[in-house]
């Protein structure tokens, strides 16, 4: 009985286990898959599907204005009231800050400065004990020019170069008889150093006239300069004349344009009037004229077969009286339009001849032009006088050059003598006695020549000393009338003063209040220019930028908010914050808007639609280009698993948020969007719930 069941009981406990087994082993399974999917990176997919691409660039920005003023003076003053707020509308010449009755502080600087130029000014005419008649040319304007003064400086110096040259003459011809004397007592006349002095004097002969004829070619090249610079300053002159005429055309035209308008208004108001009083007029009596005609057309088809003459007559007289009515009226509306016409021609006149006169103003360089046109006359006269002065030193430089040559052809000519002398005489006796007169008469030249020497050098430095006296004296007495400008000027502002609009605009800022105290060049307001043009900036990606240009044209995203309102981009730059990877868009924008709101806009290229299309986050990028990661889906005994596959694409187009591809899909695959953990192609993902 056991024998038959033990085996029995075997297979039993075989079969149980077994069974026991696989469960754990399932359970175990089972459990190692749900943690290893745990372990995945969890990804995010869409589909991808068609759809519209629309490459544009959108930013949003504050509107400000293109060309802001900044209202300023040069002293510091105390504000009594302010006559404007922030967005008022004010025309040139309106008060905008109004000043205390007081003395700046600038004023009494400039008072100070004066006294103390004055004091120092007096100083100097009794330090230097100037002369009356010296001092009254002075403060009469009437002293020498520069070129004068150079003129008369040089002139003693060429004075001292003179004495100077006969000075070394005499002393080289006493070292010379000196010489000779040596020589003396010897039976055979030596002339070698006779030979010599002559041949050496000869080469610098050549050498100074060679020198002259330099100098000749300086002088030359000095007055070709000096006729280009007098050129030069005749076209800067006619110049600043033509700047000037137009400059008071312009406002003359601006005056007359303005008060045409002003007057003109009032006569277009009424002209106006006139138009729609005869016009209504006219159609009433059209109307009734109208009605008269009806009712004569109707009377006389009911009466013409019994109605007399007189009676047809009686009718049609009516139907001439109102027709005359209505020629009169149709008159007076015609008169009326000819009328009107008339007042908006001569307003139309008055704009042309503005227009004319700002364009030829501009063309001529406008308000740059105008300011600098002194400082271009005054550049153009130094220039003058600096080649009037250079073309009279290159003259007395050859004056002097002439002066040395004639030195140097004496000194030949005395060399040549004395050789000549020598070889003549052989009778040492008389020629020693011959040459002691000429010691004697060289010693008494060189003595004469040291005294006109001492002489011009005493007279130079006194040249010297008086010149830069008077020049110092005019530099001081020119400051102290500068400064009386300057204090007169500050005088003049001290009372009763205003801060006045520089020009036509909106008042932006108002950065000052009663009480407050100003600043010199300090911005005691901001305005904007009137015609001037507002800009918004934004910034975008590289990327983004290169698919734009300047001139394109923006739209607005709040465009129902706005009225006629133009953004056209204007440039194109590195983004200040980040130039390596931002630029910077700047666009004018025209039409009913304000400085400080704020606009949305696009743009860029129009929408077009793509049959693939993935979100931006989707594109991958290795060293073997772009592509994307989609999951596909393998089933297995434990269920499906998903594999992420690369596929490689070329983008087509792209926007803030998606991207265009072309690549070989169908078009209803799931893309990988985002990813807890870096994913690899080939690799098991986990999709998100």
């Amino acid at each position: 009985m056991n024998e038959n069941t033990n085996p029995a009981k075997r297979r039993e406990w075989v079969k149980n286990a077994a069974i026991i087994f696989l469960s754990i082993m399932l359970v175990l399974t089972f459990f190692s898959n749900t943690i290893m999917n745990y372990s995945l990176p969890e990804v995010a997919t869409e589909y991808v599907q068609s759809g519209t691409i629309t490459e544009k660039v959108r930013g949003t920005g504050t509107i400000t204005a293109s060309d802001p003023y900044n209202v300023s003076i040069s002293e510091s003053r105390v504000i009594s009231s302010v006559a404007v707020k922030a967005g008022d509308e004010v025309k040139k010449g309106d008060p905008l800050f109004y000043l205390e009755d007081m003395e700046s502080t600038e004023l009494m600087d400039a008072e100070k400065e004066l006294n103390s130029l004055i004091l120092a000014y007096q100083l100097a005419v009794i330090t230097e004990s100037m002369e009356v008649g010296t001092v009254s040319n002075i403060e009469g304007d009437r002293t020498l020019s520069l070129t004068q003064k150079q003129q008369r400086l040089q002139s003693a110096i060429s004075t001292v170069d003179a004495a100077q040259a006969e000075y070394d003459a005499a002393t080289l011809q006493v070292a010379s008889v000196n010489k000779e004397l040596g020589y003396i007592g010897n039976q055979v006349v030596d002339t070698t150093n006779e030979k010599n002095a002559v041949s050496n004097a000869q080469k610098e002969a050549n050498s100074a006239s060679q020198s002259v004829a330099n100098a000749q070619v300086e002088i030359d090249r000095a007055s070709t300069d000096l006729d280009a610079a007098k050129g030069n300053l005749e076209n800067v002159t006619a110049a600043a004349e033509n700047i000037e005429k137009a400059k008071q055309e312009l406002e003359t035209a601006t005056i007359n344009y303005n008060q045409q308008k002003e007057s003109l208004s009032v006569n277009q108001e009424n002209a106006n009037q006139e138009v729609e009083r005869t016009t209504a007029e006219y159609n009433e009596v059209n109307s009734e004229c109208e009605k008269v005609e009806g009712a004569y057309n109707s009377w006389y088809e009911n009466n013409k077969d019994t109605a007399s003459a007189e009676d047809i007559a009686r009718e049609w007289q009516a139907v001439e009286t109102i027709r005359a009515s209505r020629d009169n009226a149709k008159a007076a509306k015609e008169n009326a339009e000819a009328a009107k016409k008339k007042v908006d021609e001569d307003l139309l006149n008055a704009q042309q001849q503005y227009e004319n006169a700002a364009k030829m103003y501009n063309d001529l360089g406008g308000d740059n032009a105008y300011n600098n046109a002194a400082m271009n006359i005054e550049n153009a006269q130094k220039a003058v006088n600096n080649a009037e002065g250079n073309l009279y030193d290159k003259t007395q430089e050859k004056a002097n050059r002439e002066s040395e040559k004639n030195a140097k052809d004496a000194a030949v000519s005395n060399a040549q003598q004395a050789l000549t002398d020598k070889e003549n005489n052989n009778d040492n006796s008389i020629n020693k006695a011959n040459v002691s007169n000429q010691l004697l008469d060289a010693q008494d030249r060189q003595a004469k020549a040291e005294i006109n020497l001492n002489k011009a050098k005493e007279d130079l430095a006194e040249v010297q000393k008086e010149l830069l006296a008077e020049i110092n004296l005019e530099s001081q007495n020119d400051a102290i009338e500068l400064q009386q400008e300057k204090v007169e000027k500050l005088r003049e502002k001290s009372v009763g003063a205003t801060i006045d609009a520089p020009v036509d605009g909106i008042v932006m800022n108002v950065n000052k209040a009663a009480g407050e105290k100003t600043e010199p060049e300090e911005a005691l307001a901001v305005m904007q220019v009137a015609g001037k043009g507002f800009t918004l900036v934004f910034s975008a990606t590289t990327e983004q930028a290169r698919k734009l240009s300047v001139g394109d044209i923006a739209e607005l995203q709040n465009a129902w908010y706005y009225d006629n309102v133009k953004a056209t981009l204007t440039s194109i730059k590195p983004d200040p914050d980040d130039p390596a990877q931002k630029k910077q868009l700047t666009f004018q924008i025209e039409g009913d808007v304000q400085s400080g709101q704020s606009l949305s806009l696009s743009v860029g290229q129009r929408s077009a639609d793509y049959e693939l299309v993935v979100p931006n986050s989707a594109i991958r990028e290795d060293n073997n280009g772009k592509f994307i990661l989609i999951v596909e889906s393998k089933s297995s005994p434990l269920g499906n698993r998903y594999i992420a596959t690369r596929v490689d694409v070329e983008v087509v187009a792209s926007d803030d948020t998606h991207t265009a591809i072309s690549a070989g899909l169908y078009g209803y695959e799931y893309v990988i969007t985002t990813a807890t953990k870096p994913v690899e192609a080939g690799k098991q993902v986990r999709l998100t719930d």
